[in-house]
């Protein structure tokens, strides 16, 4: 399949063929990217709505909220997908945001690195 330039502003819960006025990062995506990356922002979208009601309560503290963790794992899946098929503009901005862990610390994951939160290498 071949792949487009899109422009997404997350804002906004956009995807289009056209650069619009509110922010955007630009995208490669094949049609099957495109409508994943939308699923994406309306499953944000629904989330965000739910942070809003219970932003009405005003004893509520959004610090052990279901919904508030559900939108910022929402965003974080979202700017992880954008990083994947974004162009290397869209990559450095998103970089620049600091969002994604990964990028942070690159080897967190792998073998060899540390234990259950610990980033430091393990000394043999």
């Amino acid at each position: 399949m071949d792949k487009q330039r899109y422009y997404v502003s997350v804002s906004e819960s956009m995807v289009g063929k056209e650069p619009s006025l509110t922010d955007q990062l630009t995208v490669f995506a094949s049609e099957d990217e495109r409508d994943h990356l939308l699923a994406l922002l309306n499953r944000e979208q629904k989330a965000m709505e739910k942070t809003y009601i219970r932003a009405q309560i005003p004893y509520k503290s959004a610090d052990h909220d279901k919904a508030t963790n559900s939108y910022n794992d929402s965003m974080v899946e979202i700017y992880r997908y954008i990083y994947k098929i974004g162009t290397i503009e869209t990559k450095r901005h998103i970089e620049y945001m600091d969002i994604l862990q990964e990028l942070r610390n690159p080897d967190y994951h792998h073998q060899g690195y540390g234990h259950k939160g610990d980033n430091s290498p393990r000394v043999q």
